[in-house]
């Protein structure tokens, strides 16, 4: 992708919607330009049917009904609904009461009755709502040096830039996750560099994978287990071709031709290692039977899940166990840094400008990593480089949360399969 060097976005004091941008050309020439910059316009949708309203219950994206064009996968987009303009509304036109019987959750785009509510159980109800959608545009230069702004493809949760055409140059983006006012700092993307896989992820395998390196250089058959939550699991990628373990495992039989190497994934959605731990004997993710028992030579771990662990010592009681059963049964690991989720649930202001993951869980998995000398897949860092791509991270997310569309799944991919060598 072109793109100009020393590119930079800035908002302009006292105009709300303008912004100033610029940076180098190939020639070294300066741009320079001022922009008016336009909001997403709101989307009003009148009368939208729904039937069989649960009740409202305190549970974010869990609430109750979702407003059917904020849908996400499993969920909501958050931020996007305008809480002024929601009206339910029975067959007949007559607005029911909020607060008496519904409520909604202004943030996650859910509803339900209240206790007592004129809505029956069984009722249908119409709704009427105005949402701002989330878009990612462009601002381009061309290749006489002109600039301007070129809307991105509004996509629910997960918003795609436009497309660059012949002799254009992308300077930034502008993010529109929710409603605003103006301009903010924190949604101007100014593309800094390109992420390289080879200098970012050497390959680790020849020192922390050795019996699985001789295996694949012997042309000896390998066992993979990937295990892990949903993000392994990946269901939400209906093509099973299109999920990371799958294209790793591929990536893997491209690079060592001679090797049967088999594939069992063990992913289970929502569910952590200390989960798989509790299961008894005979179930489908018994710990003991289907990880330590696999018979696997070399095992992915990845539990974004786990991001629940704060305390070292709550970390290395759940941990040092897989440690001490991977090195009993000769099985080596790759250590997955999982991505980072939705910004507020990690304490982030911004998307921008983020160098290292905050979650504590991340810092203790590389420590403990380190620690038993086991090769890490830093998928984490490989996210949060994104913004100096001019992407924002969380707009890969088709929950609005958790799980990356096929452009993050990718990378999943790229990272893990970076820790091998190309032969």
């Amino acid at each position: 992708m072109r793109h100009l060097a020393n590119a930079f976005m800035r908002t302009v004091p006292g105009s709300p919607w303008e912004l100033e941008a610029g940076g180098l050309s190939e020639s070294g020439k300066p741009i320079q330009c001022r922009l008016e910059i336009k909001q997403p316009a709101r989307v009003r949708v009148k009368r939208e049917r729904h039937l069989g309203i649960p009740l409202f219950h305190e549970g974010k994206w869990l609430s109750g009904a979702q407003f059917k064009q904020l849908e996400a996968m499993e969920c909501a987009i958050s931020y996007a609904l305008l809480p002024g303009s929601v009206r339910i509304e029975d067959a007949g036109g007559s607005a029911f009461q909020n607060g008496a019987d519904y409520y909604f959750d202004a943030i996650w785009g859910a509803f339900g009755r209240m206790p007592g509510s004129a809505i029956g159980e069984d009722d249908a109800v119409f709704a009427t709502y105005e949402y701002c959608p989330q878009r990612i545009d462009s601002i381009i230069a061309d290749a006489l040096g002109h600039c301007y702004l070129k809307e991105g493809i509004v996509n629910g949760a997960t918003p795609f830039p436009p497309e660059l055409g012949p002799g254009e140059a992308l300077i930034g983006n502008v993010y529109f996750d929710r409603f605003r006012s103006r301009l903010s700092e924190d949604m101007l993307f100014p593309f800094v560099k390109e992420y390289s896989t080879a200098a970012e992820c050497p390959s680790a395998a020849g020192n922390r994978l050795p019996r699985v390196m001789a295996k694949l250089r012997a042309g000896q058959p390998l066992k993979v287990l990937t295990w892990g939550d949903s993000v392994t699991a990946c269901d939400f990628i209906p093509d099973e071709s299109r999920r990371w373990t799958n294209i790793f495992v591929e990536e893997l039989r491209r690079r060592f031709p001679a090797s049967e190497i088999t594939l069992v994934n063990l992913g289970w959605p929502g569910k952590a290692v200390n989960t798989f731990q509790c299961e008894p004997p005979g179930s489908a993710y018994n710990y003991e039977e289907k990880v330590v028992h696999s018979g696997a030579d070399l095992v992915t771990l990845e539990f974004v899940n786990d991001a629940y662990l704060t305390m070292a010592a709550e970390f290395n009681r759940i941990y040092d166990r897989v440690a001490i059963d991977f090195k009993r049964m000769g099985m080596e690991p790759i250590v997955i840094l999982p991505h980072p989720v939705r910004p507020d649930w990690m304490d982030l202001r911004s998307q921008k400008e983020v160098v290292e993951d905050p979650r504590p869980y991340v810092k203790f998995l590389r420590q403990w990593a380190i620690g038993n000398d086991f090769a890490i897949a830093d998928v984490s860092a490989r996210f949060l480089h994104l913004w100096q791509e001019a992407i924002p991270y969380n707009s890969l997310m088709l929950n609005n949360i958790n799980h990356p569309d096929a452009r993050g799944i990718k990378l999943y991919a790229e990272v893990v399969s970076a820790v091998f060598p190309e032969n």
